[in-house]
């Protein structure tokens, strides 16, 4: 056989942003048919927006996927320095892991396999390009609801950060006021 040295593709599944942030929850003791169902409700979705919705579904594994959520979003913070407001869920799928096979006794002396599956979930966040958003709105009422997201990020980003949140605009801002204040003592 020929062992070459090229590494082959097993998928076309698109590379992660540079700015994108994964989590990944191993072995939900859950089936990943099911899990599945919740991770598809926040896919593409403003991270408190799916927050929102994952406290009011009435699934068992709701509270599990919000909390990948969270921890994903707190690793974001630690990474690079974002807030939960700025970041959107690009990817939540889930994967099979092992499952555990049990026996089931049936009729006639047979027996059967039970088999109890488990799943990995996976999380993929990113920042929001809220200008991107707001030009690209197909209607008012989009445009006006991203505007307001985007006031919302600024806030928090400030609530959070404090002087760090804007450094680009602290640096603009520092010599002109700098510059004044050399200017009025002498």
């Amino acid at each position: 056989g020929g062992g070459g040295g090229a590494l082959r593709a097993t998928h076309y599944a698109p590379k992660p942003r540079a700015d994108a942030t994964a989590y990944r929850h191993e072995s939900v003791r859950t089936s990943p048919r099911k899990l599945n169902l919740i991770a598809k409700l926040v896919r593409r979705l403003w991270v408190p927006e799916a927050l929102a919705q994952l406290s009011f579904a009435s699934k068992r594994h709701a509270p599990t996927v919000a909390a990948a959520v969270e921890r994903c979003a707190a690793r974001a913070a630690s990474k690079h320095e974002l807030v939960p407001e700025e970041l959107e869920v690009e990817a939540c799928y889930v994967t099979p892991a092992p499952f555990m096979k049990r026996i089931r006794f049936m009729g006639r002396g047979r027996a059967g396999v039970v088999r109890k599956r488990s799943g990995h979930l996976n999380v993929t966040l990113a920042p929001v390009d809220f200008e991107r958003k707001i030009a690209d709105a197909p209607n008012e009422r989009q445009r006006s609801k991203w505007e307001k997201r985007r006031d919302v990020a600024r806030a928090a980003r400030e609530r959070v950060l404090g002087e760090f949140a804007f450094p680009v605009e602290a640096v603009a801002e520092g010599p002109a006021e700098g510059g004044a204040a050399a200017g009025g003592p002498s």
